[in-house]
């Protein structure tokens, strides 16, 4: 017998973070303001890295498929019942941002219960440019999201954690 599907909740909280897969440290972020139109915070990668990437959603929602930045991941479930996927994400082949520039790349989850899909405001830098594990770490970033019936999953405002 086929397990059934956990119904969607008309709405959740969601949260995703990012952490280096060689030492485990959260990324960094910088506070940007008004300057870009992306978000008035950018998340600072290194290219050439692996980051792993975990959401988590209460109450739980599956997500099976990540897209981030041109990456198609299979999400590895850590827990069905808590809400808690992961996936591995290597920033091998992204070229590193031009100084006083901003990327917005495109973040996608797709899962029974429905597609997010938002665009989150990077900097890339060289591997072994110190500037991308300068300024406040980023646990996580948050939001309460909200489902329709088609199954189109909106964000609401994005707190970090």
């Amino acid at each position: 017998s086929t397990p059934m599907p956990v119904s969607t909740p008309s709405s959740f909280t969601l949260s995703i973070s990012f952490k280096s897969a060689d030492h485990g440290e959260s990324i960094a972020f910088k506070v940007d303001g008004r300057r870009f139109e992306g978000g008035q915070r950018s998340l600072k990668f290194a290219i050439d890295s692996k980051y792993t990437v975990t959401v988590e959603t209460k109450p739980p929602v599956e997500f099976l498929h990540l897209h981030i930045g041109g990456s198609d991941l299979a999400m590895r479930v850590e827990g069905i019942s808590t809400g808690k996927f992961g996936a591995d994400w290597n920033t091998t082949g992204i070229s590193p941002t031009k100084r006083g520039a901003r990327e917005n790349i495109g973040l996608n989850l797709q899962g029974p219960g429905g597609v997010l899909r938002t665009k989150l405001q990077c900097k890339f830098y060289k591997k072994e440019d110190s500037h991308a594990s300068w300024g406040h770490k980023m646990n996580a970033l948050q939001w309460i999201c909200t489902v329709d019936g088609a199954g189109n999953i909106s964000l609401g405002e994005e707190n970090v954690k």
